[in-house]
C-alpha cells in the first residue's frame, strides 16, 4: 500500500521467509508476488524495481513456480510486504520445461490463491504443494490430470471445504470408489469419463468458495488434449 504525507513511515517488521512463489505480476514499476511460506501462510510481496540496478535485480529474482528465501519488511497497515532481498534455492526446471507439468503446477498454485486469502495460513499446505511440485519436477513421473485432482482433493480437505465423497455431485460409483481409495492412500488413474466428472465436481467446490473460475484451466485442458 502506498503511504502519503510528509511524515516518515514507522519502522517495519523484518522477516525472512522460505517459501514457494505461487504467482508474479508486473504492475507499473513493481513486481507483485504471492509466496506460500513454510509456515503455510500466503504472503503478498511487492518488489519495487526502482532506478538502481540492484533494485531491479532483486525484483527479477522472484519468479513463479520457484522456491525462494526472501527478506521482507512489513509496516503496520501495509497490504503488501516489501521485498529487500531474495535468493532462489529450487527452480523446478523440469516442471517449467514441459507444458503439461507447467499447466498442472500453475493450476495448483491458482487453487491455493483462490482458496487462501493474503496473510492467512492453512496447516499442511506448503508441504502439499512442495510434494506435488517435486513430483512433477521428476522426469520419471508422467504428468497426468489425476495428479491435479488428487491435489485439489487434499487442498479442499485442508481448507475444510470438501464434503463427504458420497455427496460430491455428478459422480458414478466407480469415481467415488477411486476417490475413497485416494483418500486412503491408494492412488490410481481414473477412467476418462470419471476424470472429467471429478474435475467438474472439485472445481465446482473451488467456484463455490471463491465465486470465480480457474483462469489456468482452459490452458491446461488444451495441453492435456494435445497428443504426446
Amino acid at each position: 500500500m502506498t503511504r502519503r504525507g510528509g511524515a516518515p513511515p514507522p519502522p517495519g517488521e523484518r522477516r525472512e521467509v522460505d517459501g514457494l512463489v505461487l504467482s508474479c505480476v508486473d504492475v507499473d514499476n513493481a513486481r507483485i508476488a504471492r509466496i506460500l511460506s513454510r509456515e503455510d501462510e500466503v504472503v503478498p510481496v511487492i518488489a519495487r524495481h526502482g532506478r538502481r540496478p540492484s533494485a531491479r535485480k532483486t525484483g527479477t529474482r522472484l519468479q513463479p513456480l520457484t522456491a525462494v528465501t526472501a527478506q521482507l519488511t512489513l509496516r503496520p497497515g501495509d497490504d503488501l510486504a516489501g521485498l529487500t532481498g531474495a535468493a532462489t534455492y529450487a527452480d523446478f526446471a523440469v516442471l517449467k520445461g514441459d507444458l503439461r507439468r507447467f499447466g498442472l503446477a500453475s493450476t495448483m498454485a491458482e487453487v491455493v490463491l483462490a482458496t487462501v486469502p493474503d496473510f492467512a495460513a492453512e496447516a499442511g499446505l506448503h508441504d502439499l504443494v512442495l510434494r506435488a511440485w517435486r513430483w512433477l519436477d521428476s522426469p520419471a513421473n508422467v504428468p497426468v490430470e489425476e495428479v491435479l485432482l488428487l491435489f485439489e482433493l487434499r487442498a479442499l480437505g485442508l481448507a475444510g471445504a470438501l464434503p463427504p465423497i458420497d455427496e460430491l455431485p455428478g459422480l458414478e460409483d466407480s469415481a467415488r470408489r477411486s476417490l475413497t481409495a485416494w483418500a486412503g492412500g491408494q492412488w490410481s488413474l481414473l477412467a476418462p469419463r470419471d476424470a472429467r466428472a471429478v474435475a467438474t465436481a472439485l472445481e465446482g467446490l473451488v467456484f463455490a468458495s471463491t465465486g470465480r473460475r480457474l483462469k489456468s484451466r482452459p490452458f491446461l485442458d488444451e495441453v492435456l488434449a494435445a497428443p504426446t
